[in-house]
């Protein structure tokens, strides 16, 4: 059984474009909001079909691919699908975009700004922001209920606390999940 190596974001500065290809598996808004300047192929996740991303790169089961998220765990997913379906060299970028930029790899989208800060402001804060907004107003609003209502209350910042150490220890956020499914949060294409 083959499996997938982690390699260093600076790896991808040596590779070779005509015999390899990279591969960003996040959402629609996180390639909006950062994406690499490297020749690349986007496919959200829960979109990837190994065959069908094969004949669209013309890529074999031996051809390198290296797969991208925001911080691995959505890549390594991936990999053990692309895995799963025969493919022999795949590479998961340790750290993913957060990594490449880190290490001074060329990276652009949309900055995050707010509307006070720039009037020609397109499309909608940062989903990390969001999250965090989101998260925030949910366990002020169980606590608040809590102290006023019933104790049973308590439960909902449990629960989002619960969700957030989840989404620390495993880089996988399901609130980030539903977000991107926010009507704002849709990239018009």
């Amino acid at each position: 059984m083959s499996y997938y190596k982690i390699i260093n974001a600076k790896t991808l500065e040596k590779i070779n474009h005509e015999n390899a290809v990279v591969l960003d598996v996040r959402t629609d808004m996180e390639h909006n909001e950062k994406r690499l300047k490297i020749p690349h192929k986007h496919v959200v996740l829960d979109k990837l079909n190994p065959e069908n991303f094969a004949q669209q790169c013309n890529i074999d089961k031996n051809s390198e691919i290296y797969v991208l998220c925001r911080g691995g765990g959505r890549a390594k997913t991936a990999a053990d699908q692309l895995i799963g379906q025969g493919y022999k060299n795949v590479s998961v970028i340790e750290g993913g975009i957060i990594a490449c930029e880190g290490c001074g790899l060329e990276v652009e989208g949309h900055a995050e700004m707010t509307p006070s800060y720039c009037e020609s402001f397109k499309g909608p804060i940062s989903l990390e922001r969001q999250v965090r907004i989101t998260a925030g107003a949910i366990v002020f609003v169980g606590a608040f209920l809590a102290l006023t209502t019933s104790s049973a209350f308590a439960l909902i910042p449990l629960f989002v606390g619960g969700g957030l150490v989840y989404a620390g220890v495993t880089n996988n956020c399901g609130m980030a999940l539903v977000l991107t499914k926010a009507p704002w949060n849709k990239i018009k294409k």
